[in-house]
C-alpha cells in the first residue's frame, strides 16, 4: 500500500510528458511543413565542358536549385552563422536569447533594430512566405521548431540555402553563384561569400546590377562583422545573361522531369554553329529544318529541333516527333533478311507491278526497274523489292526487332495490325529513333541509344548480325552522294522521302559520326516538292563537311566477301515471284462504289501485273473487249457480286470476286 503514491506520481510524471509529446507528434503529421517551393527547381544545361548551353526557370520563375551543405564553401557557412545564427548548433530552432535581445531593444529605443529571427525561422518562412506580423512571426516559431525536429540542423541549413531570396528571381546561394559569378558556391572567394550573405537581408534593395553601391557597402559590413576577408572592391553588375542554344533539347530535358544543372554531351560550339547553319538554309515553305548529330560512344553532339525557322509548329521538338520515315527502314529491313539467310546482295529480285498480299507498291517515280540484284535495289530505294524482303521476314517479327532495340514505331491506329506498308514509311519514328538504327552501322549490328546526360548511357543492344551490318554499310557507301557534296568516301548514306511529301529524311553514318536530318512542315502538312535527296541530303553533306573538314573518313573495314551467284543455292540466285498473272486492282474480297450522283453507273479500272502479257479480261465469264493500247475498264450493269479473271498470253490465269455497290 505504501507504494501507490510513489506509483501515482510515475504515472502522473508520464502522462505529463507523454500526452503533450503525443499532441505535438499528431500536430506534426496533420500540419506538415509545404515543401513544394523547395522541391520546384529550374534546369540549367551545361555543354560537354561544363560551359553553359541553356535554361529555364522554375514553375514559379525562379532561378532555383537544390544545394546541400557540404557542396557549399566552408567560407560561406562560417560567415553565415556569424551573421545570422551563432547558436545555430545550440536552440532548438528558435533562440531564447536573440528573442530577448530583440524584445529589450524594441523597448528601449521603440522600433525593432533586430528580429532575433533564427535560420529555422527564415527557412519556414522562406517556405510559405507571408508578410511580417506578430501573428507571422509566432508562426515561424512553431514552425522552426517542427524543422528541427522533423528535419535536424543539417535539413535546415538545406532548406535555407535552397531558398534564400539573392535579389530579383534568384534563389539559392547556388543559383547566386552560379549567375553572379558563373561557377558553383563550393569555392568562393571570402568577398563573393559575403555578398551573397549579405544580400538575403534585403534582397530588392541590395540586388547586384541596380543597387550596386549598396550591395558592396553591404557586403563591406559582413566582410568586417566576421573579420574574413580583405576589403571588397566592386560588386557584379548583375547576373550573367542565359545563353539558349539547345531550346530543342531544353524542352525535351524538361518535359522527362530533369531539373537542376545537367552536364549533357553537346559539343556546345558544334550546336552553336548547326543552328546558324540551319537558319541560314532556306526551308521549305511553312518549313523547317531538324537534325541530330551523334558521336560514335552514342553520345550527342548536337540536337537542333526545328525552332530555327518560323512555321506553323516550329515550337515543337522535331528530334523527338514521330513522322513518316518513308524508305529510311530498308537498310535493316534488308539486314535482317541477310541475317535469316534469306537474301544475300547479289541475290536476284524482281522491280514490276504486283500484289504482295493485297498490297500494289508503286516506286518513287512510278516505273519499275525489271530485274536488278538486292545490293542494287537498296541503293536505289527501290520499293517492290523492300516490300518483298519485308514480307519474307514478316512484319510482326521486324517490329517485335525494333522493339528490342527500344524504337517502338507508332501505327495508324491502335488496333492496326502491321502490313508491309511500313516497309515504305506506313509508321511513325522520331529522328532519335532513326539515329537509334543507323547507331548500329557503326557498332556491327549493335545500337547505341543515343544520349545526352553524360551520366545516362545505355547499354548495347543487337539489331543485327555483324556480317549483315558490313553488307548494309557497304551498300549504301555506294550510294551516289547528294549534288555539290564535294568529298564523300566511306559515308554510307541514305535518303527518304514520305508518301505524299510530308517529310524529307537523310541519314549518314561516317564511322565516328551518325547523322540524322529531316526537313518539313512541324504541323504536318505536305510540302509540295520535298525529297529526301534534293531537301534533307543537302545539309547532311554540309554537316559532314564540317564534322569532317579535310574529307579524311576511315573505310568502314574488309568489304564481306561473297560467294560468285553460280555458287548460291537457287533460293538466294533468284527471289522467286508468280509465273502466272496477278490481279491488282480491284483487290480480291474489296467492295467498290461504282455509282455517280446521279445515279448512273461509272466504269471500274483493272489492272494486272506478272505473267505475260498482253492479257485478256473476263467479267462473269464474258469477255471484255479491250482496245489495243487502251486501259483496261469495265462498266458494271448494276450492283451485286462479280467474278473477275484475267488470262495471259500462255494460258496462265487469276480470279478475284469483288462486291458492286
Amino acid at each position: 500500500m505504501r507504494r501507490t503514491p510513489a506509483l501515482v506520481l510515475t504515472l502522473g510524471l508520464l502522462v505529463a510528458v507523454v500526452l503533450p509529446a503525443g499532441m505535438l507528434w499528431m500536430l506534426d503529421r496533420l500540419l506538415p511543413p509545404d515543401l513544394s517551393r523547395l522541391h520546384a527547381s529550374a534546369l540549367i544545361l551545361n555543354d560537354r565542358t561544363g560551359a553553359r548551353l541553356d535554361g529555364r526557370t522554375s514553375v514559379d520563375g525562379m532561378w532555383r536549385l537544390p544545394l546541400a551543405a557540404p557542396q557549399v564553401d566552408p567560407v560561406y557557412l562560417q560567415m553565415l552563422l556569424r551573421t545570422e545564427d551563432r547558436r545555430f548548433y545550440w536552440h532548438p530552432g528558435v533562440d531564447p536569447l536573440s528573442m530577448a535581445r530583440a524584445l529589450a531593444q524594441l523597448v528601449m529605443r521603440g522600433h525593432i533594430v533586430s528580429g532575433g529571427s533564427t535560420l529555422a525561422m527564415q527557412a519556414s518562412r522562406l517556405l510559405s512566405p507571408h508578410r511580417h506580423s506578430l501573428r507571422g512571426k509566432l508562426l515561424d516559431m512553431a514552425r522552426a521548431v517542427q524543422l528541427e525536429w522533423r528535419y535536424g540542423r543539417r535539413g535546415v541549413l538545406d532548406i535555407y540555402l535552397t531558398l534564400t531570396p539573392e535579389g530579383g528571381n534568384i534563389e539559392g546561394v547556388r543559383a547566386g553563384s552560379l549567375l553572379y559569378f558563373g561557377h558553383e558556391p563550393d569555392h568562393l572567394a571570402p568577398q563573393e561569400a559575403a555578398l551573397l550573405v549579405a544580400i538575403p537581408r534585403h534582397p530588392t534593395t541590395l540586388r547586384p546590377g541596380r543597387h550596386n553601391a549598396l550591395a558592396l557597402a553591404a557586403a563591406r559590413q559582413v566582410l568586417r562583422g566576421t573579420g574574413m576577408g580583405q576589403e571588397m572592391e566592386n560588386v557584379p553588375s548583375g547576373p550573367v545573361p542565359m545563353p539558349h542554344a539547345a531550346p530543342a533539347l531544353l524542352a525535351h530535358a524538361w518535359s522527362v522531369g530533369l531539373r537542376d544543372v545537367v552536364r549533357t554531351t553537346l559539343d556546345g560550339r558544334l550546336q552553336r554553329m548547326l543552328r546558324g547553319v540551319v537558319a541560314a538554309r532556306d526551308a521549305p515553305l511553312r518549313g523547317t529544318f531538324a537534325a541530330l548529330v551523334v558521336r560514335r560512344d552514342g553520345g550527342i553532339a548536337a540536337w537542333i529541333g526545328g525552332g530555327e525557322h518560323q512555321c506553323p509548329g516550329c515550337a515543337v521538338d522535331l528530334v523527338t516527333a514521330r513522322r513518316s520515315p518513308g524508305s529510311t527502314l530498308k537498310p535493316f529491313i534488308y539486314g535482317m533478311a541477310f541475317d535469316h539467310g534469306l537474301l544475300t546482295p547479289r541475290t536476284r529480285i524482281s522491280d514490276g507491278r504486283m500484289s504482295l498480299s493485297g498490297y500494289a507498291p508503286h516506286d518513287f517515280d512510278q516505273s519499275f526497274r525489271g530485274e536488278t540484284t538486292v545490293a542494287d535495289a537498296l541503293r536505289q530505294s527501290l520499293n517492290v523489292p523492300a516490300v518483298q524482303a519485308l514480307r519474307l521476314i514478316g512484319p510482326d517479327r521486324f517490329l517485335s526487332r525494333l522493339a528490342a532495340c527500344g524504337v517502338v514505331p507508332r501505327l495508324p491506329g491502335r488496333d492496326v495490325a502491321p502490313g508491309l506498308a511500313i516497309a515504305l514509311g506506313g509508321e511513325g519514328i522520331s529522328i532519335y529513333d532513326l539515329a537509334t538504327l543507323y547507331s548500329a552501322l557503326n557498332h556491327d549490328g549493335q545500337v547505341m541509344a543515343p544520349y545526352f546526360d553524360v551520366t545516362g548511357r545505355a547499354p548495347a543492344t543487337r539489331l543485327l548480325g555483324p556480317r549483315a551490318a558490313q553488307d548494309v554499310r557497304t551498300i549504301l557507301e555506294g550510294t551516289p552522294p547528294p549534288p555539290g557534296s564535294g568529298q564523300w568516301n566511306h559515308v554510307a548514306f541514305k535518303t527518304g522521302t514520305s508518301y505524299g511529301m510530308h517529310d524529307a529524311w537523310a541519314a549518314g553514318v561516317t564511322g565516328q559520326w551518325t547523322i540524322i536530318v529531316w526537313a518539313g512542315r512541324p504541323d504536318g502538312t505536305a510540302a509540295p516538292g520535298i525529297t529526301g535527296r534534293a531537301t534533307a541530303a543537302p545539309l547532311l553533306a554540309h554537316i559532314v563537311s564540317l564534322l569532317e573538314p579535310d574529307g579524311s573518313i576511315a573505310a568502314s573495314g574488309v568489304t564481306p566477301h561473297h560467294q560468285a551467284i553460280s555458287y548460291l543455292s537457287p533460293a538466294l540466285r533468284r527471289l522467286s515471284r508468280p509465273e502466272g498473272p496477278q490481279i491488282i486492282m480491284p483487290q480480291a474480297g474489296s467492295e467498290m462504289e461504282s455509282r455517280a450522283d446521279d445515279g448512273t453507273m461509272t466504269p471500274i479500272g483493272l489492272e494486272a501485273g506478272g505473267g505475260t502479257p498482253p492479257y485478256q479480261w473476263m467479267v462473269n465469264g464474258t469477255r471484255l473487249d479491250v482496245p489495243p493500247g487502251a486501259a483496261p475498264s469495265w462498266l458494271p450493269d448494276g450492283v451485286g457480286y462479280v467474278h473477275i479473271s484475267v488470262m495471259d498470253m500462255h494460258g496462265r490465269s487469276a480470279a478475284v470476286d469483288v462486291r458492286i455497290r
